[in-house]
């Protein structure tokens, strides 16, 4: 069947015959922006809430921005984190002091393939717990989770 032979394609003065290229082009070009934004925002912060069920953080502002750069540092040279020390730093820290030092530590330049704080060009910029969960190996994350209960089941995307 040709198009031609369609009602509404022949006729010319149908409206939804006019109009329907620049709906489906609109409706296109949007469908890509939505593809795109999706894209683009695959590593942004998740926003943690603080659970009621934990004792509540005792943490200020700058001793949450102190343990974070701490971790930072740990992390941030080529080769595998020290454990002990990562696992040091955390400990003491309730869940919801957790979620302090993890909106202190914001986003972070990271190399996921080199494994360290990277360079521009082979580097984005990741949360805490993409830095966690790249740095340690499963079985230091289920040491960590013995400190932190749930920390990295929260159903949060690297």
């Amino acid at each position: 069947m040709a198009l031609t032979t369609i009602p509404i394609v022949k006729s010319t003065n149908s409206k939804i015959a006019k109009y329907a290229v620049p709906v489906l082009g609109i409706v296109a070009v949007g469908g890509l922006a939505y593809v795109g934004y999706q894209f683009l925002k695959k590593d942004l912060p998740p926003k943690l809430d603080t659970n009621n069920d934990y004792p509540a953080s005792t943490l200020n502002q700058v001793q949450a921005l102190s343990i974070a750069d701490q971790l930072y540092v740990l992390m941030a040279p080529v080769g595998n984190s020290n454990v002990s020390k990562v696992k040091t730093v955390l400990t003491g820290l309730a869940y919801n002091d957790f979620i302090k030092v993890y909106d202190a530590f914001g986003r972070r330049q990271y190399s996921k393939f080199w494994g360290n704080d990277g360079d521009p060009l082979t580097s984005d910029k990741h949360h805490l717990i993409t830095w966690l969960t790249n740095e340690l190996e499963p079985e230091e994350i289920k040491q960590i989770e013995k400190i932190i209960p749930n920390l990295l089941t929260v159903g949060i995307g690297t």
